[in-house]
């Protein structure tokens, strides 16, 4: 059986929600896996010439953005949205019951998350991607005081409990030590970047992997965040 074509359409959205994104990224999001897709190959550079995408080198690789996610920007934080997009992708193929919420959405409320989601059964999560650098300036736990006065407006306004997921690009001991030294309090977990990007596609809820900031303790999102806590 042929496999069905991906319209334009799909990666126009799909650009929308992106940060910055690679070829695989728009792959593993339309198939689920990483591997050669003519259409892809095709299309980006298509949308490109059309000025519906931007794109850059960045290392080996080129990169795609929507043109208004740059607009005015002289320096664009790449590695930030990879790391950003790459949990919207982890994180959608390990519950297609969703419906992913825009950064734009949350604009005016206090906090403004890289992406949500909201999951039928009512919950919500939120991403916060942290480079190495904004974590060394201590931009994590501003996040988190924040979000302590900022929650109840957004699980108002979006009709869920909500948990916040901080994935952090610094080694997973200095990660336990910094949760167990400031002991966030409420619905705040953490990962370091390094193994969350080691877990299968698809299986992302299920690992438990995820430090709860009240007790430093691995969790699962699934079972004792999500659907928990």
């Amino acid at each position: 059986m042929a496999s069905m074509i991906i319209r334009r359409d799909a990666y126009l959205r799909a650009a929308q929600l992106f940060h910055w994104a690679t070829r695989d990224h728009y792959v593993e999001w339309f198939t689920g896996e990483v591997k050669r897709h003519r259409r892809t190959e095709v299309m980006l550079p298509r949308l490109v010439k059309q000025g519906k995408l931007r794109v850059k080198k960045y290392g080996k690789k080129y990169v795609y953005s929507a043109p208004r996610r740059v607009k005015g920007m002289k320096k664009p934080l790449i590695y930030h949205g990879l790391g950003c997009t790459e949990g919207l992708i982890r994180m959608a193929w390990s519950n297609r019951d969703c419906t992913i919420i825009p950064e734009r959405m949350f604009k005016g409320m206090g906090n403004v998350p890289e992406w949500g989601i909201r999951y039928n059964h009512g919950k919500l999560l939120l991403y916060e991607f942290s480079t190495r650098s904004n974590f060394e300036l201590g931009v994590v736990m501003n996040k988190v005081k924040r979000y302590q006065a900022t929650l109840p407006s957004i699980e108002g306004r979006f009709k869920g409990e909500a948990l916040v997921l901080f994935v952090v690009d610094v080694e997973r001991d200095r990660l336990q030590t910094y949760i167990e030294k400031k002991h966030p309090d409420g619905p705040y977990f953490f990962v370091d970047y390094e193994t969350f990007t080691s877990v299968p596609l698809g299986k992302q809820l299920d690992a438990k992997i995820y430090l709860w900031g009240e007790d430093g303790q691995p969790y699962s999102l699934k079972n004792d965040g999500l659907e928990g806590h």
